[in-house]
């Protein structure tokens, strides 16, 4: 074939589309319809936790979207990192979603599911055996920290989606899973260029966002060809640039040009953005170059129970000496929980908003004074009522404690609501962010076929 489509109808599923662009997308004879459904950006929580990002319900609007629109089409609609972490226990959950959509609209389709969590046991074999490397933390992987994680997952290439499509599958849902391999796979299945096929998933996984304006909620239509790709909104309002193909072509990245994934690296150094029409974009000179497999692994450990307690602060000379007031706040904390150990049972962080509390370390502009912060307290012990305690006690010290040029003595801070103290419950950690070799690039990511009957 002359070339191949695809549409991905929005950036996050769950979060909604612009139905009118979905309809107007779909106008474009697509071949496939791709969704990413997870990401690490969420935080550890959820994969520690095994919990989705969004509610189910959401969740099953827009699958039942995508869903009939695939069937109707006879098309492949191939679902990835289900649904947030992409563990077996979400990914089951996008299973039974897709299921009962199919028995409330009448579908019925061959799906499989692809997963990528995986068994702890094999995973200590393999760290006894070598070669794992550590992408973040400092620590090398162990068996002690595979049993302190929740779910484990490694993130998948294009090779366990292609095995399943090429098995039969009409819908493809699948666990963790790299972004641009959804939209890649069956490109590359199809004999298309592993590298232009990369880049182009990486365009289509956050849908509008490479379109002016960016919105991740607006469709994206990809196409395809022998030694090129263009990439265009499914809106009618909305205008793929070069400069915004190229800015996304970028994003989330240590080389702006190089990808690196399963198996090799996406190398954009010579690759080429051309305006196309006034809402195209055409993509050339994009080339995969082939490493050892190795897959990234994702898991996150319990490191306790966290409460914040947010404050505005609207006084000059506190905020000049804030610094100095949170420091004198940390040890008079040490010393009225001495019986319990700082880092050990409980950690103090603070977010001075207004004031470094983004880059923090890292924030070029040092010497900033403004009229008003915001004080986030973020308290994480070893159990909720320590953590709700360390929280409270923290809050009472600053809001009466004494400085140079006071003006009250009990207004120091405001609060924007009652209760003050809010117990968020689990705190996790990334714990397990390294590299597994693979012989077999679908050795770990198992795939059950399903005939899906209404």
């Amino acid at each position: 074939m002359d070339e191949l489509v695809g549409v991905a109808p929005s950036g996050s599923l769950g979060s909604g589309f612009d139905l009118p662009a979905f309809r107007r997308a779909l106008d474009e004879d697509p071949d496939f319809i791709g969704q990413d459904a997870g990401s690490t950006d969420m935080g550890p929580y959820y994969h520690g936790s095994s919990k989705t990002f969004l509610p189910r319900a959401t969740y099953k609007h827009d699958l039942a979207i995508m869903l009939t629109a695939a069937r109707a089409r006879r098309i492949p609609l191939i679902v990835g990192s289900a649904l947030t972490s992409g563990s077996r226990e979400t990914l089951l959950q996008a299973v039974d979603i897709l299921q009962e959509i199919a028995r409330e609209e009448g579908l019925s389709f061959r799906m499989a599911v692809v997963d990528a969590e995986l068994d702890k046991a094999d995973l200590k074999r393999r760290i006894a055996r070598g070669g794992i490397e550590a992408l973040g933390p400092e620590e090398a992987l162990s068996p002690a920290i595979v049993d302190r994680c929740g779910p484990i997952c490694a993130q998948m290439g294009v090779e366990p989606l292609i095995a399943a499509l090429d098995k039969g599958a009409e819908v493809v849902v699948a666990g963790r899973a790299c972004d641009d391999a959804l939209f890649a796979a069956l490109p590359i299945m199809k004999g298309y260029d592993r590298g232009l096929a990369l880049h182009m998933g990486k365009i289509l996984e956050c849908a509008g966002i490479s379109a002016v304006p960016c919105d991740l909620a607006e469709p994206m239509v990809g196409r395809i060809r022998k030694d090129h790709f263009i990439v265009r909104p499914g809106s009618q309002h909305l205008r793929c640039t070069t400069v915004s193909v190229a800015a996304h072509s970028l994003y989330e990245r240590g080389d702006p040009c190089i990808q690196p994934g399963p198996g090799g690296i996406n190398d954009l150094t010579h690759s080429l953005f051309r305006q196309e029409d006034p809402t195209t974009v055409a993509v050339s000179g994009s080339r995969f170059v082939p490493t050892p497999y190795k897959v990234k692994l994702e898991g996150a450990e319990l490191v306790g129970y966290r409460s914040v307690v947010l404050v505005g602060i609207r006084d000059a000379a506190m905020i000049g000496q804030l610094e100095a007031l949170l420091e004198q706040t940390r040890e008079r904390t040490a010393e009225r929980f001495s019986k319990w150990n700082v880092e050990k049972d409980y950690t103090i962080d603070f977010h001075v908003y207004g004031k470094n509390a983004v880059m923090r370390r890292l924030e070029p502009i040092r010497n900033a004074t403004p009229h008003e912060v915001g004080l986030l307290i973020n308290v994480v012990a070893r159990d909720q009522e320590l953590a709700n305690g360390i929280a409270m006690y923290v809050r009472g010290t600053l809001q009466h404690i004494s400085y140079p040029g006071i003006v009250n003595t009990a207004g120091n801070l405001a609060y924007p609501f009652s209760p003050f103290n809010m117990p968020v419950g689990p705190a996790y950690r990334f714990s397990v962010y390294h590299l597994l070799p693979l012989d077999d690039p679908c050795e770990i990511f198992p795939i059950e076929m399903m005939d899906v009957r209404n």
